[in-house]
């Protein structure tokens, strides 16, 4: 009886065990999968918590592209008003050169025109006195009186009570009405009266209005230039008034997201109106209600895949972290480099609080001045470096930057004297900029000794009373040189014809025999084929240069065939030719080129060369940025191709034009140094002449004229 009783408590501690190990079991794998379901819930969670931010995010920076957008506006609205108060009555040919000034098609992308609405006698009617850019369809709105049309109305007379400026509700612009069309737009309307400053009242507002500066804007060009970067598959929404709906609708762009879409809702109050933007962009597949995960994690997740699980999440936390590190410390980085940009500046930088105390002082300023950051700092800037008999209008110019932030000095290059530590005087070429700041406004200058400078204008004027007398003298001697240099240049084009002819036989049969080598031998060893293949490269490189000396040699023989050529249908049509690229940014204004009498193709070699070069160096900039136009310097006209590449150091622009010169290595840039070389003889033999402007790390400049 005790030994069967023994032998049944030993069967059962071990029936006990295998329990307990299956209850651990069944723990372990109930606690692994409600973890896992619990952190993918909480994953979940945090994927709508993200997308829903990053909606946020993109509705607040179209918000801000709008608000941004329409500010710019504004203050070329503001520029007019200032010109009618400064030189009131105008005529349309100076609303015409302050506008082409504006260069509004550039600059200005999306606006329809700018115009001014005149006061009609001593009534409230108005009529639209001048429209630029004054194209066919704005020539439809000179005359019109806003007055008559009830939302033009409304927000007229919010501008003129307010003094401020006020955006219209939705219409249609009467250039479209006219013409039969129905597209959506909208107006932004600033007063300007006849009182040197905003009067008090509104009553006094009514009696000194002359009339009101505005621009007109199509809904489409407007938000689809101002929304340019938003992204691609997020459908955006603008209406007019706090009230969503078709008739309301200013703008819509992208396609409509599925059904499931998150949006987000905002309403954009802007120069006392209101816009209502709504930006949706499709759902993410957040659920997993679906997915068998749940069930294989219930049936299968062990405790490796928990921890490896817990792994995943410490790894994402410590890359999160590392990402957060990093981008402190490149944002600390940045801001030294913009402080040691700012202290090792060539010119002098400093920078005022409203009570004209120094605030800031780079190395250059103590250079230039005398007094050094330490002594600087916190003294009066009146006490430094401003003259006795300057020192009150100093001060009066400072109340006024303070109370009147668009102050016409602000902004603009100014010259005067300055005066340094030891008494002596030097003069300045300075420009002011207000910037905004915790502590309130400061006012920031950048200025540079030109002292010299003048004192070479003054030479330069000296030098230009004997001119007339110089150059009679030196007339004579240009014709003897002249005549020998035609005669050079005339052997020099026929050596450089005869010897790219004599040596295109040579560099065929070289290569013939290195590919009949190459195909007879069979299997080449890789060393020989190495150097075959090096053989013919230099062959190839062989070839372009002489095709290049032929080409330069063969213009030079060539009669010119001048023609009335229009300058943009040939920029044009060399840009088309170049290789695109999305990067890329061209600013020219096809207004300002004009018609010139040339030779087409060879005009259309100069301009493929000049671009071809400013694409070739200015491909690592971000963006490359290419900017062709044109400029008048006395009677001549300019053309020049700008970039923001590499640059050169302008003591070797000399050798820029000359044949096979380069200032580059080849592995750097490809090419082989005549194409410059080929422009500047094509614009020496029309007349005219060619030069270049540049600064290492600060791009080039290549100017042209044409007689």
């Amino acid at each position: 009886m005790g030994a069967g009783g023994e032998s049944l408590r030993i069967g059962r501690v071990p029936a006990l065990r295998r329990l307990s190990g299956a209850m651990l079991t069944f723990v372990v794998l109930l606690a692994g999968g409600t973890l896992t379901w619990v952190a993918a819930r909480t994953a979940i969670e945090s994927e709508k918590q993200r997308a829903r931010a990053q909606l946020q995010l993109l509705a607040a920076d179209t918000e801000s592209a709008l608000g941004d957008r329409l500010l710019a506006y504004e203050a070329l609205l503001r520029a007019g008003v200032g010109l009618l108060d400064a030189f009131w009555p105008i005529r349309s040919d100076d609303w015409q050169r302050f506008t082409a000034q504006m260069r509004l098609a550039t600059v200005y992308p999306g606006l329809q025109g700018v115009g001014f609405a005149g006061r009609v006698g001593d009534g409230e009617q108005l009529a639209v006195v001048f429209l630029e850019p004054l194209d066919e369809g704005n020539r439809l709105a000179l005359g019109f009186d806003p007055t008559s049309e009830p939302r033009r109305r409304e927000a007229l007379e919010r501008a003129r009570d307010s003094g401020s400026p006020a955006l219209s509700a939705k219409v249609i612009l009467v250039q479209d009405l006219r013409r039969g069309l129905r597209t959506a737009g909208f107006l932004l309307f600033l007063p300007v009266y006849s009182a040197p400053t905003l009067p008090p009242s509104v009553a006094e507002r009514r009696t000194t209005l002359r009339g009101f500066v505005y621009s007109a804007f199509r809904s489409e060009d407007f938000f689809r230039t101002a929304l340019a970067g938003s992204a691609d598959n997020a459908l955006t929404e603008v209406f007019d008034g706090s009230a969503p709906s078709t008739d309301t609708l200013l703008y819509r762009t992208g396609s409509a997201p599925p059904p499931g879409s998150m949006t987000e809702t905002r309403r954009l109050p802007l120069a006392g109106h209101e816009w209502t933007v709504r930006v949706s962009v499709p759902g993410t597949a957040l659920s997993m209600t679906n997915s068998p995960i749940p069930w294989i994690v219930l049936g299968g997740v062990s405790t490796t895949a928990l921890l490896a699980g817990l792994a995943q999440a410490l790894a994402l936390s410590r890359q999160r972290l590392q990402e957060r590190i990093r981008a402190d410390l490149a944002l600390a980085e940045r801001e030294r480099q913009a402080a040691q940009v700012l202290e090792n500046a060539l010119d002098a930088y400093v920078a005022i609080d409203t009570d004209d105390r120094i605030v800031e002082w780079n190395r250059q300023a103590t250079i230039l001045f005398g007094w050094s950051a330490h002594e600087a700092i916190g003294r009066r800037l009146t006490d430094t470096i401003i003259p006795p008999d300057m020192r009150e209008r100093h001060l009066a110019a400072l109340d006024t930057f303070a109370a009147r932030p668009e102050h016409q000095l602000l902004g603009k290059r100014l010259e005067m004297p300055a005066r340094c530590r030891d008494g002596s005087e030097v003069f300045v070429e300075l420009s002011i900029v207000q910037i905004a700041a915790p502590a309130g406004p400061r006012f920031a200058a950048s200025l540079r000794d030109i002292t010299q400078a003048r004192r070479q204008a003054a030479e330069i004027r000296l030098l230009n009373e004997t001119l007339e007398q110089r150059v009679a003298e030196r007339t004579t001697q240009l014709e003897v040189a002249n005549r020998e240099l035609s005669t050079a240049n005339r052997d020099l084009e026929a050596f450089a014809y005869s010897v790219s002819h004599d040596l295109r036989a040579p560099l065929r049969g070289i290569d013939g025999h290195v590919m009949q080598f190459l195909g007879d031998t069979g299997n080449v060893p890789e060393v020989q084929r190495h150097h075959a293949g090096a053989i013919r490269r230099n062959l190839a490189h062989m070839g372009k240069l002489i095709d290049d000396l032929l080409n330069f040699a063969l213009i030079g023989r060539r009669p010119l065939q001048k023609q009335p050529v229009l300058m943009w249908d040939i920029v044009r049509g060399v840009l088309h030719e170049l290789p695109h690229s999305p990067s890329v940014v061209y600013e020219v204004s096809p207004d300002e080129l004009r018609t010139v009498n040339a030779d087409p193709a060879l005009l259309k070699q100069v301009l493929t060369n000049l671009l071809g070069n400013a694409l070739k160096f200015s491909r690592n900039a971000d963006p490359p940025r290419i900017q062709i136009g044109c400029e008048r310097r006395g009677d001549a006209t300019v053309y020049y191709v700008r970039d923001n590449g590499v640059g050169f150091d302008p003591q070797h622009a000399g050798k820029l034009f000359g044949v096979f010169e380069r200032l580059h290595t080849g592995s750097d840039f490809e090419g082989t140094g005549v194409g410059l070389a080929i422009v500047k003889q094509i614009v020496e033999r029309h007349g005219g002449q060619v030069w270049a402007d540049a600064a290492p790390g600060r791009g080039a400049t290549f100017y042209f004229t044409l007689p």
